[in-house]
């Protein structure tokens, strides 16, 4: 069968089996790597520094859930990512706290933080796990959020260890909340479109 196989792609069967080490190999390692890296997540300093940002930043910052959010950007083949410190209420729906962050070292750094409500917005649109704040200006003046339940450390795509599974799923219910309250009090849907009276 390895000889078959090894015709079939023109090659030596043995370098077909080192191949198939090779790359069983970085799968174990890889997969080692994340499960470490989740185990680490479930009490990280990062998950904690997240907590303290909203904590310090947002006034009655202890009321409200943190959670680590992110997002991808596209332009053209050029990918771009974004990181955020985000506070949120289940029972205040109207509005959330989102604090831009960036990894500098293995310190957290993070910026003036943005209360995002009707008051600012244009529209929400997304979903429930994927929340586009658009504002108003240029095409492109949008934040988007996504809490993920695990997030563990990937290079640049995320440099994080943390695990958030309740923060993600209490997410989840706030964002068509929010989505909902925020879009019926300007008067559009998620597109942004005015709704028909």
């Amino acid at each position: 069968m390895i000889q078959a196989l090894a015709d079939k792609l023109n090659v030596t069967p043995q370098a077909l089996i080192i191949t198939i080490v090779l790359f069983v190999g970085a799968f174990i390692v890889l997969w080692i790597k994340m499960t470490i890296d989740e185990k680490k997540g479930v009490d990280s300093k990062e998950k904690e520094e997240i907590r303290k940002i909203v904590g310090n930043l947002v006034p009655d910052g202890a009321q409200y859930t943190a959670a680590y959010a992110h997002s991808t950007e596209y332009q053209g083949r050029i990918r771009y990512y974004h990181y955020y410190a985000v506070g949120f209420r289940a029972d205040q729906p109207d509005h959330i706290w989102v604090i831009p962050i960036g990894v500098e070292g293995d310190r957290i750094v993070y910026t003036e933080p943005v209360r995002a409500s009707a008051e600012n917005l244009e529209y929400v649109g997304g979903n429930s796990s994927l929340l586009l704040l658009k504002f108003p200006g240029k095409r492109n003046n949008c934040i988007q959020l996504s809490v993920s339940s695990s997030n563990t450390k990937m290079g640049k795509e995320c440099r994080v260890n943390i695990q958030q599974p309740e923060e993600s799923k209490a997410f989840d219910g706030f964002a068509e909340a929010f989505q909902e309250k925020v879009n019926a009090a300007l008067g559009v849907d998620k597109k942004g479109r005015a709704l028909r009276k």
